[in-house]
Formats: structure tokens, C-alpha cells, sequence
């Protein structure tokens, strides 16, 4: 399917539990693409296995970039934060370098914005590897220090990925031990 340069990136907000099996494999399929080539993940992690919804760019029809979210509630030094869990920013390797995964990642952020009548986030937050940390610090996110602890099958372990953090409800990130209540997403 050609697709004209001009065309304008339509994004979608979709629930999870909502997609049907032929969304499901859309989405896989770019995910697989995009993950493939770069090497994919870290397989000795054990990676949380579903979003809690989707913002999804498409051009012509086509779903080209996506991002999944989870929604979860973690504790920072006994301190409860709902996060917006930022994961699978993937797009398609055809579609790369024009900027579509930057404009998921605002959309992400205003719909946090939009839904805190219904559910208040107060950070987004993403891991990720160094090499990207300089992308995402350009879309206003910055790396935290603290120490994060995720849960495995062996346990609760200490998680050695870098973290970055979006104010969403402007309160301050706090010091102290992270858990991420899970596995990491």
C-alpha cells in the first residue's frame, strides 16, 4: 500500500479489554517489526503482558506507530503514584524518523491529562535503554535515580533498566525505593 507523504497521522485511543482479534494482530505485527529491529528485548526479564489501552497512529487506514499503557499504582518510600506505564512505543521500521512515535507520546500525555476526572495519574513513566534516553528526554522526560524493584518468578528483584518519568499532576517525584508493584512494562 503506497501511502502519500502529506497524509495526516490519525491517532485513536483504544481500551485493551476493547480490541478485537484483528487489532490484537495489527498491533502485534508492527510491535514484532519495529522490536525485531533493534534487537528486542531483554529476555531474561519478565515483561508485564498487556496494556491497559493504546494510542494508535495510522496512516491511510494503516496502523503505522503505536504505544501501549498500563495503568498501575506503585509505591515510592510507602508513598502510592498512579502511573501511566509507557511501553511498546513501537513504529512500523517503513515509517521510522518522521516523528510519529513523538506525537503518540503528547497524545499519550494530554489524554493522562484528559481522563484525570476519571482516573488521576501522576507520572507517566517508561524504561528504556541509554541509548534512548536522550529521544525521550526531548519529549519532557527525565531520568530518576531511585532504586526500582519489580516482581519476577523468582521473586522481587532489583531492576537494573534505566527510568524516566513525565509529570502528569505536577507533584514532585519523591525519593526512596521504587516498586513497581509487577512486572516491569
Amino acid at each position: 500500500m503506497t501511502i502519500p507523504e502529506k497524509e495526516k497521522l490519525q491517532i485513536t485511543f483504544e481500551v485493551a479489554d476493547s480490541l478485537s482479534k484483528e487489532q490484537r494482530e495489527e498491533i502485534d505485527a508492527v510491535d514484532h517489526l519495529a522490536f525485531s529491529m533493534e534487537g528486542g528485548d531483554d529476555e531474561s526479564i519478565e515483561w508485564a503482558m498487556s496494556s491497559t489501552w493504546f494510542v494508535l497512529g495510522r496512516l491511510g487506514g494503516r496502523l503505522v506507530s503505536l504505544i501501549g499503557v498500563l495503568d498501575r499504582t506503585i509505591q515510592v518510600a510507602g508513598q502510592n503514584l498512579a502511573i501511566g506505564g509507557i511501553g511498546g512505543v513501537a513504529t512500523h521500521p517503513d515509517f521510522q524518523r518522521r516523528g510519529f512515535a513523538a506525537m503518540l507520546l503528547q497524545a499519550a500525555k494530554e489524554e493522562m491529562l484528559r481522563r484525570s476526572s476519571s482516573h488521576s495519574y501522576d507520572f507517566a513513566m517508561l524504561f528504556c535503554d541509554l541509548k534512548k534516553a536522550t529521544y525521550y528526554a526531548k519529549q519532557g522526560y527525565y531520568l530518576i535515580h531511585n532504586p526500582i524493584y519489580i516482581l519476577q518468578s523468582a521473586g522481587r528483584v532489583l531492576f537494573e533498566e534505566y527510568q524516566m518519568v513525565l509529570p502528569i499532576s505536577g507533584k514532585p517525584w519523591p525519593e526512596g525505593d521504587v516498586d513497581v508493584n509487577g512486572p516491569p512494562w
